[in-house]
C-alpha cells in the first residue's frame, strides 16, 4: 500500500525538487531497451504497443515509463499483468505515462506486458522516460528549486510515438519527412543495420521525390509501394533481416498512410 501512495503523489503533485546524487549502493542507474511490439495505422489514428525490458544487469528496478505524445490520445488500454496507472498526459505536458503502483516492480532482466496507446495522428520520433525505482533509492531534494525527478533521474531515449498529421501537409512534403526518417533509422538511430539496405531504401524514396516534382503520380505510387515492399522483406526475428520493429513501424505505417492517399 506504501508505494501505491508515494508513486501516485509523484504522478499528481507539483514538482518542487532539485535531484542531487543518489546513492545506489554500488548499483548501476536503471537501463531498459524500448521494444515495439506492435503497430497499425487506420486512417489517420495510429496504435502503438510498447514493451520495457530492464536489460541493465545489477541496476536498478524500472517503475514508470513516460513517452512524449504530442497527438490526442484516444485510449490506452489497461495492460495486462501487473498494476498500472495510465495518464494520456502527464502534469499537463503532451506525455503519456504507464506507472506502476504494486510493490513488485520490473526488475533487471524482466520485461514489461504490452503498453498499448491509440491516438489520432502518424508516428514520428519523439523522446522517452523509463523511471526507476524512487522509493527504494530516494533523492536528496532542495524545497527552494524545482525540478521533476521523474525526468532528471530516467534512462532516457529516441522511440516512436505520434504525432498530429502535419496540417496541409502535401504528399510531396510527406515524402521528404519520410525521408528524413530513414536517414535518422540509418544514421545516428542505427535502426537498420545494414548500408546497402540503407541505400536501396533511399534511392526508392528519391524516386518517388522525382517522380512527384514531375507530377508523375503513378510513378511516384510505384516507388512508395516497392520502399514499403522492401521493408517487408527486411524485417522480421530472422537471420539476416536488418530493419527493426521501430524503424518499420516508423516508415511503413509512414509510407502507408502516403499511399493510401495518392
Amino acid at each position: 500500500m506504501r508505494r501505491f501512495w508515494v508513486t501516485v503523489a509523484l504522478l499528481v503533485l507539483p514538482a518542487a525538487i532539485r535531484g542531487q546524487e543518489r546513492n545506489l549502493g554500488g548499483r548501476q542507474p536503471l537501463g531498459v531497451r524500448i521494444l515495439l511490439t506492435s503497430y497499425s495505422l487506420a486512417g489517420d489514428t495510429t496504435t502503438l504497443g510498447y514493451a520495457v525490458e530492464n536489460s541493465r544487469s545489477g541496476g536498478e528496478d524500472f517503475s514508470a515509463l513516460l513517452v512524449a505524445m504530442p497527438a490526442p490520445v484516444i485510449r490506452m488500454p489497461k495492460p495486462v499483468r501487473l498494476d498500472w496507472v495510465t495518464q494520456p498526459r502527464y502534469r499537463r505536458q503532451a506525455i503519456s505515462a504507464w506507472v506502476l503502483v504494486e510493490d513488485e516492480l520490473l526488475h533487471p532482466g524482466q520485461t514489461s506486458p504490452e503498453l498499448q496507446l491509440v491516438a489520432r495522428g502518424l508516428p514520428d520520433l519523439v523522446r522517452y522516460w523509463a523511471v526507476p525505482d524512487l522509493v527504494a533509492n530516494p533523492p536528496v531534494y532542495d524545497d527552494e528549486a524545482s525540478r521533476d525527478y521523474y525526468f532528471t533521474y530516467s534512462d532516457t531515449g529516441t522511440t516512436v510515438g505520434i504525432v498530429p498529421v502535419p496540417p496541409g501537409a502535401t504528399t510531396a512534403a510527406l515524402t521528404a519527412r519520410l525521408r528524413a526518417f530513414l536517414g535518422r533509422a540509418c544514421g545516428d538511430l542505427g535502426w537498420i543495420t545494414q548500408e546497402g539496405v540503407c541505400q536501396s531504401l533511399d534511392v526508392k524514396l528519391q524516386q518517388a521525390q522525382d517522380a512527384l516534382a514531375a507530377e508523375q503520380g503513378t510513378a511516384a505510387r510505384a516507388a512508395l509501394a516497392a520502399f514499403a515492399n522492401e521493408l517487408d522483406a527486411q524485417h522480421g526475428p530472422q537471420p539476416g533481416k536488418h530493419v527493426n520493429a521501430a524503424a518499420h513501424a516508423l516508415l511503413s505505417l509512414n509510407a502507408a498512410y502516403l499511399l493510401a492517399r495518392s
